[in-house]
């Protein structure tokens, strides 16, 4: 043996979500002397693809739905054997468990959960009963916020000893370098320019950041959207009756959004919930002033309110409002957070990540096998 284990990757697929690049982010930094990794999708057409490191191996299970890939997932368990087995997102953990059930060697389970599962309003009680069976059966529960870690520990009766908060990794170098790759073809503008990204769904809140905006009727300020999802036809609906259609914009999915990001004065995350919020530490490495809401769970750990960004009162259109006004009259305050966030983001360099998760894989295997180095 050459010492190295071999650690599966699963995701659903490779579109452009947090989780996507997290576990992207990870795979291209743990350590190529100690780990090989390995990445199998339920279908691997999605963008993120192309953010993979070449000499990572990546398997597409094409399965169509998450829910056929249990006996595919089972496969490639079956033809690798891997040491560890690394799943992100509920469907996805509950697969990968059901996939390794009764295996004669199986892999070490790692699941990691990204979202309050108490505030997600899109899962029935037969998903919380499949998902309290697979925790419990995980050899290892990654939370990725303090508070999804507290409310595991309260809902799924984990033992304390194998749930471990771990921060997503984010790749500072390669978002700072892709900001610079193009310039936004924005109007010119003299006020200010708010910018929020993410899936257009009722968890992401963008319907209480319009209606925000619509509360303020300052036309010094114009929105940029960036994402797309369904909820889409909606939100722009709710812009006509608003009478803000020529100050807000929706750019759909954008494959590089980070000069959009990073021309704005302003980033505003109006999240109902989230796991972490990893759009909030690329806005403060590419300098621009964070505004979000305290939101379960998440960015409470990114953002020291008042120090290196703002945080609101969850799904409250006046207090988003006020929060709003207040950091567009005040560019002192913005300045502030813009140069504090700078140094705050390095808290989430996925380099640093990335050795928490290799400190977590080697705690839960063996000692390797290295007669043969």
């Amino acid at each position: 043996m050459d010492g190295t284990r071999d650690v599966l990757f699963f995701l659903p697929d490779l579109d452009g979500g947090g989780a996507q690049r997290t576990v992207i982010n990870l795979a291209n930094r743990l350590p190529r002397d100690r780990f090989q990794a390995t990445l199998v999708a339920v279908r691997a057409d999605g963008p993120m693809r192309d953010w993979l490191d070449k000499d990572i191996r990546l398997i597409d299970l094409n399965a169509g739905r998450i829910r056929h890939a249990i006996r595919p997932l089972r496969n490639v368990v079956l033809d690798l054997s891997p040491d560890i087995l690394f799943s992100t997102i509920l469907d996805a953990n509950i697969v990968s468990t059901v996939a390794t059930r009764a295996l004669r060697s199986r892999p070490q389970l790692v699941l990691r959960e990204t979202n309050s599962l108490r505030a997600r309003d899109d899962i029935g009680l037969m998903r919380r009963k499949l998902a309290r069976w697979a925790y419990a059966r995980a050899d290892a529960m990654v939370a990725l916020s303090h508070g999804v870690a507290d409310e595991l520990l309260a809902d799924f009766f984990l033992r304390p000893e194998r749930l471990h908060t771990i921060w997503n990794p984010v790749d500072l170098a390669t978002v700072r370098n892709r900001a610079s790759e193009a310039t936004p073809s924005l109007n010119s503008f003299d006020g200010i320019t708010l910018v929020a990204a993410g899936r257009l769904h009722h968890q992401k809140g963008f319907d209480i950041l319009i209606r925000a905006l619509a509360l303020l009727n300052r036309p010094d300020l114009r929105l940029i959207i960036l994402g797309d999802g369904g909820e889409a036809d909606l939100l722009r609906d709710l812009v006509r009756r608003s009478d803000l259609k020529d100050r807000i914009r929706f750019l759909g999915f954008v494959d590089n959004p980070y000069p959009w990001i990073a021309a704005g004065d302003l980033f505003v995350l109006p999240s109902r919930w989230e796991g972490f919020g990893h759009v909030l530490v690329e806005a403060m490495a590419l300098g621009t002033a964070v505004l979000s809401t305290d939101c379960p769970h998440g960015p409470a750990d990114i953002i020291e309110s008042e120090v290196d960004g703002r945080l609101v009162a969850n799904d409250d259109i006046e207090a988003l409002a006020a929060a709003i006004d207040d950091l567009a009259n005040r560019p002192e305050i913005r300045a502030k957070f813009t140069s504090e966030g700078a140094i705050k983001a390095e808290r989430f360099d996925a380099e640093r990540i990335a050795e928490e998760y290799t400190s977590l894989f080697d705690g839960l295997l063996p000692a390797p096998d290295v007669e043969a180095i």
